[in-house]
């Protein structure tokens, strides 16, 4: 498994792939997903070496976006927020999206980023290191709550590096995510 950057002119091809990952799961249908894709690459948050893409013999199999999140209205070039996370159906449960997770918290570590925040599920995320995002004092925002405080998780990618940063995350920045 080799991870790159996504290319321009796979942007269609990611957003499709995205489509199709989620719509094939019990709790979306795709179009959000595949929407904050695109609205991700529109904004001043998006950060072209953290699209990310992991392929196998030149097969795009999995694709995750790492991207400058505000949180409080605050610190928005220092916390990355971590969504959406695609795995091809037929890898899925063969360490694609472990391979591509740790890649890609190394490479934020190294460019300087303080944390990551995800929404997602716990008995996932805790095994990369994300633990509850109120234990740094991060809480989601009333305009989009996680069905619960466990959902909304971070982790520090350097020692106390979310040590001075607290708040509320609003993915309402995000037309596709708001409620």
């Amino acid at each position: 498994m080799k991870i790159r950057p996504v290319k321009k002119e796979e942007y269609r091809y990611i957003e499709d792939f995205v489509f199709e990952i989620f719509g094939h799961t019990t709790f979306s249908d795709g179009v959000i997903e595949k929407a904050l894709v695109r609205e991700i690459r529109e904004k001043p948050y998006y950060i072209p070496q953290l699209d990310l893409v992991v392929e196998e013999e030149g097969k795009i199999i999995g694709h995750f976006i790492l991207s400058n999140l505000p949180i409080s209205h605050r610190h928005e070039h220092e916390i990355l927020m971590l969504s959406p996370v695609s795995v091809a159906i037929n890898k899925q449960r063969h360490g694609v999206g472990t391979f591509m997770l740790k890649e890609g918290i190394a490479l934020a570590e190294e460019m300087g980023f303080k944390g990551i925040i995800v929404a997602g599920d716990p008995r996932y995320y805790q095994r990369f290191g994300f633990r509850t995002s109120t234990e740094f004092g991060i809480f989601a925002s009333e305009k989009n709550l996680p069905p619960s405080d466990e959902n909304l998780m971070a982790m520090e990618l350097c020692e106390n590096g979310m040590g001075n940063i607290s708040g509320e995350v609003d993915y309402s920045i995000y037309r596709a995510l708001r409620n």
